[in-house]
């Protein structure tokens, strides 16, 4: 029995979590990189989203408003992310204009990424993907595909004396005319201290503002990220991770 708690133990640590985005992948704050999950890991998380990070077209009575999103993802391979989530949308009762206003509805989203080039000791690893990739088109019933946004990133890290540093850069070019102020060349670098590398303080450019914050896996279990969005507005949520493999 304790050798295979001993084994249990290794394989716990094993798994690698680093940050979480709205969409549930492994990336930054708001800014996609190549970074890959373990292999087998799925998470199942939430995020507070302020009104800033939602689409422009997202509204209710002409006003944007805060949401939350929720997703579920898995890395079934090791150059594979794929993930599914959706975020609460603020309505009127059954569409009705007399009715009070509450969370109604959900925009649906898939988000997906492969990973081309591992990263090695001299080369950076490189992946494409994209978020909300499959949906309605223009003329369809909802007209959605709000967070619709395609990427190509790289991401490398550098170990200095224990210390981990990370520099992601990304180019992303967004589906929506009303989120082109996030388009172009995005990034940002990543710091993970020597005497506890679960936690990582994350500076980015998400290419209208820079966003600052933090995520710290807990418990083996559990990744926290807290961020101020743009210097302005605050994001973060909570994600449960486990390894099915």
């Amino acid at each position: 029995m304790k050798r295979i708690s001993f084994f249990f133990l290794l394989f716990l640590m094993s798994i690698t979590v680093k940050a979480q985005q709205a969409t549930g992948l492994n990336g930054l704050i708001h800014v996609p990189t190549a970074d890959m999950d373990t292999v087998g890991l799925a998470r199942l998380g939430g995020q507070f989203v302020p009104k800033e990070m939602v689409p422009d077209a997202m509204k209710c009575d002409g006003e944007k408003f805060n949401s939350m999103t929720n997703y579920l993802s898995i890395t079934p391979f090791r150059w594979i992310e794929i993930g599914y989530g959706y975020t609460l949308w603020k309505l009127h009762k059954n569409l009705n204009p007399n009715r009070e206003t509450g969370f109604y509805s959900k925009d649906r989203s898939f988000s997906v990424k492969v990973q081309l080039l591992n990263e090695d000791r001299w080369w950076p690893s490189l992946a494409v993907g994209g978020n909300d990739v499959w949906g309605s088109r223009d003329d369809g019933a909802s007209g959605s595909c709000f967070y619709r946004n395609y990427f190509a990133a790289a991401s490398k890290h550098i170990d200095y004396s224990g210390h981990l540093f990370g520099a992601h850069l990304a180019y992303r070019q967004w589906y929506r005319d009303y989120n082109r102020r996030w388009n172009g060349v995005v990034g940002g670098i990543t710091y993970q201290p020597s005497f506890y590398q679960p936690l990582r303080a994350i500076v980015e450019w998400n290419g209208n503002g820079v966003n600052c914050g933090v995520d710290c896996r807990i418990y083996r279990y559990f990744l926290v990220q807290c961020a101020l969005f743009e210097g302005k507005a605050f994001t973060g949520g909570l994600c449960f991770c486990i390894n099915l493999l």
